[in-house]
This record gives structure tokens, C-alpha cells and sequence, in this order.
């Protein structure tokens, strides 16, 4: 009898590991999805001891689903594009752009840049970091930068305050 229920505990315990292994293992073939529309954001408070509100910003980033990537800023005069290239989910935790070129990061033209992110907010809200060895004139300057990305969603209805 004590063997029978040693038996049934060790297959119960068995049985529980495998499917958390299994669970596991199916959420990490879950691919990452990035493309979209991104808009820059910072946080802006009165403080110098809180973070404050998170604000958005004039910078966009376009990750179209063929692989391509466009930044662009919003200026008074109109939009202009500020770098472009290829990108490709790496990992989990990791995509690369190849930039074709950049005018506000020169130094990076014809490179691949990883770019280190973290999803939150239900994958709405990007988190990245990416390594600068140089700035543009060729100086090194060895630091990590940090931007903070919000997906551009489509609201159910038209705004009635848009101005276009």
C-alpha cells in the first residue's frame, strides 16, 4: 500500500513538472512582434525627485512588417525622415537595425546596432537600450542610451478634436 501511494506521488509530481516544462517551452517560441507605428516618449515632472508623467513626443519609428525601419520627426514645417534601414527581431530581448542612413546618428551609417528593448503595458510601451561607442566626429564616448517607445493605436472612433 505504501508503495502504491509512493508510486502515485512520484508520477503526480512527474506529471506536474513536465507540464510546466512543456508551458514553458511553448511561451518562449511565442514571437515578439514589433512592427507598428512608435511614438518617443519622456517623462516630464516638477520634481527632481519623482519621474513624473510619462509625455509623448514629435519622434516617430516605423517597424513595418517587411523587415524595413523609418524615423521620422514632426516639424512645424512638416515631417522629415531622420534615419532609415533594416531591422530584425534577434531574441526576446533583442533587435538589430541595419542603418542605411541616419542624419542625426551619421556615425552609424552602413552599421548593424543592437538594440537591447522590454515590453510592458500589454507590449505597448518599449523599453530599449543600445551601445555608442563614437559620437559624429569620431570621439569615443563608450555610453549606453536609453529611449522609451508607446505603440500608436487606432482609437475606436474619429477624434472630434483632431486637427489635421
Amino acid at each position: 500500500m505504501k508503495i502504491r501511494y509512493f508510486l502515485s506521488l512520484m508520477v503526480a509530481m512527474l506529471l506536474g513538472t513536465m507540464s510546466t516544462v512543456v508551458a514553458q517551452d511553448i511561451e518562449e517560441k511565442v514571437p515578439v512582434t514589433l512592427n507598428g507605428v512608435w511614438q518617443m516618449c519622456f517623462y516630464r515632472s516638477s520634481s527632481p525627485d519623482i519621474p513624473g508623467e510619462l509625455k509623448t513626443s514629435n519622434s516617430l519609428k516605423i517597424l513595418s512588417d517587411d523587415g524595413r525601419f523609418c524615423n521620422l520627426v514632426m516639424m512645424p514645417q512638416g515631417a522629415i525622415i531622420i534615419g532609415y534601414g533594416t531591422y530584425k527581431v534577434e531574441s526576446p530581448e533583442v533587435y538589430s537595425e541595419t542603418i542605411e542612413k541616419n542624419i542625426h546618428l551619421p556615425q552609424l551609417d552602413g552599421k548593424k546596432n543592437e538594440l537591447h528593448f522590454k515590453l510592458e503595458d500589454n507590449g505597448n510601451l518599449m523599453y530599449i537600450k543600445y551601445f555608442l561607442a563614437q559620437d559624429k566626429d569620431g570621439n569615443q564616448v563608450d555610453s549606453w542610451c536609453y529611449e522609451i517607445w508607446k505603440r500608436v493605436e487606432m482609437p475606436e472612433e474619429y477624434p472630434e478634436n483632431i486637427i489635421r
